[in-house]
């Protein structure tokens, strides 16, 4: 009962603010994930932190889709950005997805973390350490957005949106162009663990269903993604009434208090 209502309060949370920031949440879900298989299930830290990213990116897929859906419905859609970087996106991506799988958990669990608190404070201090690579190629800036957002189970959000404003996109359009992208790396990344599962390494007996392939826990399925589905629709309506600092300051207030939760499980 208590897994189920910690995913389900998880799900409601992480829908709000993939309509309101464009973002998949995964910097919340791969965490609660991985904590409930390692301390609930006593699965080991690689594969739960795995699991962690694949749950992560079945949700992103869902909430990525509505709020996409939405933010269409609203005006708020913008595709050229999208259509630039969806190649290159998916093939940074997938690279992302084979180091999940056959990287050390320790540098993955440090990596995440480090993020969590990078994000945070790039947009808390306005100091944006990516913001050299904004002058790269497009399929560049593609690539490696892609390899960061699989290494720690997001939907970009954190990294598109302050790139896309630079680009003189509104922080509207920029917000709905993450939630399609968003929807890209989940496809690619869940796509390398399915072909790295079915051809790399054969079934096995740990393998009992379709979805243990993409390293997808299923009750984070059910009692999460589905949850989160019901709240995006409330969040993209207050997209349209919200001003745009108050945006960016609840944006970057909600990185702060993710970077100090995933300080404290690390």
């Amino acid at each position: 009962m208590i897994e189920i209502l910690t995913l389900s309060v998880t799900g409601i949370f992480v829908g709000f603010i993939a309509g309101l920031f464009g973002i998949g949440g995964g910097l919340i879900i791969v965490p609660v994930v991985t904590y409930l298989l390692i301390h609930l299930h006593g699965m080991n830290h690689q594969l739960a932190f795995a699991n962690g990213i694949g749950s992560s990116m079945i949700s992103i897929i869902f909430t990525g889709s509505v709020a996409t859906f939405f933010n269409y419905k609203n005006k708020n859609l913008n595709t050229f950005y999208f259509k630039k970087h969806i190649g290159p996106l998916m093939a940074g991506s997938f690279i992302g997805g084979m180091l999940v799988i056959y990287g050390n958990y320790y540098y993955l669990k440090v990596f995440f973390v480090f993020y969590c608190f990078f994000a945070a404070i790039k947009l808390l201090t306005k100091i944006n350490l990516l913001k050299p690579i904004y002058c790269f190629p497009e399929k560049i800036i593609g690539i490696i957005f892609g390899l960061i957002s699989s290494l720690v189970g997001i939907g970009g959000g954190t990294l598109y949106v302050p790139y896309l404003v630079t680009q003189k996109l509104n922080i509207r359009e920029s917000v709905s162009s993450a939630s399609m992208l968003g929807v890209v790396i989940a496809i690619s990344t869940l796509l390398c663990f399915f072909m790295n599962n079915l051809f790399i390494h054969p079934i096995t007996n740990n393998f009992k269903s379709i979805f243990d392939y993409g390293y997808i826990y299923v009750p984070s399925l059910i009692f999460l993604t589905l949850p989160s589905l019901l709240s995006i629709y409330f969040s993209t309506k207050l997209l349209i009434t919200m001003n745009e600092i108050t945006i960016k300051r609840s944006f970057a207030l909600l990185l702060i208090i993710i970077g100090c939760l995933s300080f404290v499980n690390l």
